[in-house]
């Protein structure tokens, strides 16, 4: 389910953000840090997903190709278009496997909600 009216500037850099901090997670640049990490400490990538899940807005170019990259590296569906709403289908998927295999390598099972 689309919004109506556009994606909040507050919202698109909150998702800028969110992408940021998964590739830093993902990079090691934040490897001791086994939970997920949250953005001012206020939002987990996951909160910002279930943001900006309902815009149909287009993303930025680099935020959707950094997307793009980080999905087909990891084995994760690509975003089916360029709108927010596919970008935090995909960040999610992306969190998602991201946390089962910490999880896996911890030996803890399951990935946490949000």
């Amino acid at each position: 389910m689309a919004a109506r009216g556009p994606i909040p500037e507050e919202a698109a850099e909150l998702f800028n953000k969110a992408l940021a901090l998964f590739y830093a997670w993902m990079m090691d640049e934040l490897s001791q840090r086994h939970l997920e990490p949250h953005i001012l400490q206020q939002y987990s990538i996951g909160m910002v997903c279930d943001l900006v899940q309902a815009f149909d807005d287009p993303m930025q170019t680099n935020a959707y190709e950094m997307l793009i990259g980080l999905a087909e590296a990891h084995a994760v569906p690509v975003p089916n278009d360029r709108s927010y709403a596919s970008g935090a289908t995909c960040l999610r998927e992306l969190r998602d496997t991201y946390l089962e295999a910490i999880a896996m390598k911890s030996g803890v099972r399951g990935a946490p909600p949000g």
